[in-house]
This record gives C-alpha cells, sequence and structure tokens, in this order.
C-alpha cells in the first residue's frame, strides 16, 4: 500500500482544484465565443468579460456593476468599453435594457421572433422573458395608425414572482 504524505496530498489537491477551474474557464470561454460567434461578433477578451459577467446572474446588471464585477475578478475593462459592448449587445438582439432601471440582461429567447416581455419580481430581482406573437401584431396595428413605424417590441411587468409569493 502506497503511502501518501500529507504534504502530497495538499499538493495534489491544489493541482486537481486548479485543474477543475481551469475545465470551467476553458469552458465557459468556449460557450460566450460560440455565443458570440453566432451573432457574427468579433472575439475580443473585453466582450467575453461582459458577457461572462451577465451570463453569471438572472438579474439585470448596470454598466457600473457589470464593471465592478469584471474588475473584482481581476480583469482589466474601462467602463466607455463596457457601455460601447452593451449598446452593440442591445442593437444586435442579445441583450435588452431593463425598462425601469436601465440595466441590461442577455435575451434568454434568441431569435424567438414577437414581442418580448420581461416580467421583473420586486422582491429577488429575478427576471423571466416570454414572447407573444399576437401582442407584437396588436402593437404594430397601434403603431401603424398613429404612423409610426417599430423597429422591435419590448415591455416590461413589474410584480411578484411564483418563487416568491
Amino acid at each position: 500500500m502506497l503511502l501518501v504524505e500529507p504534504l502530497h496530498m495538499f499538493i495534489i489537491a491544489k493541482y486537481l482544484h486548479l485543474e477543475i477551474i481551469c475545465n470551467k474557464v476553458y469552458r465557459m470561454n468556449q460557450s460566450t465565443n460560440k455565443l458570440l460567434g453566432q451573432y457574427n461578433l468579433r472575439i475580443t477578451q473585453s466582450r467575453r468579460l461582459v458577457l461572462q459577467a451577465m451570463l453569471a446572474t438572472n438579474t439585470p446588471l448596470t454598466h457600473k456593476e457589470i464593471h465592478a464585477k469584471i474588475t473584482i475578478n481581476d480583469g482589466s475593462i474601462s467602463l466607455v468599453t463596457v457601455y460601447r459592448i452593451l449598446e452593440a449587445f442591445e442593437n444586435i438582439g442579445l441583450a435588452h435594457r431593463h425598462l425601469s432601471t436601465g440595466s441590461f440582461i442577455l435575451c434568454s429567447l434568441q431569435g424567438e421572433k414577437g414581442h418580448h416581455v420581461m416580467m421583473s419580481c420586486e422582491d429577488c430581482g429575478t427576471v423571466e422573458e416570454c414572447v407573444d406573437t399576437d401582442l407584437c401584431k396588436h402593437e404594430d396595428r397601434i403603431a401603424k395608425k398613429a404612423g409610426f413605424v417599430p423597429k422591435t417590441h419590448l415591455s416590461e411587468l413589474i410584480g411578484i414572482c411564483s418563487s416568491c409569493s
């Protein structure tokens, strides 16, 4: 039977822990690269950092909160760059601006046609997203009557989610 000294066990444990962390980082980078690629965005470290910060939560984040999450985790990015990236994500439909707070959340229904409705819980802060094509058509009729040409549809319902009620 092979006996391993405590120091060696510690080194092995640290190595295994480091290997697990490296694998998680690799998988996270692969998923963010894939997502950025789906939107034909050039893969940059800054875009990857912003996307990873947003993927880590189900609550909307402001520009400053995303910047803080990145810098706390040893990432280097300017606040202006975060603003620009979020604007680009919003323009292509990768992220939505939370109407009541101005914060951002990733679109959970990417590619879904119709009116995107954000249901925001006042208690826990989570946001659920759903799509309704009938609501979209109804809003288009309203806009047409007014001579308005909408680019996109997004609504927000604020209340209490099923987990909190």
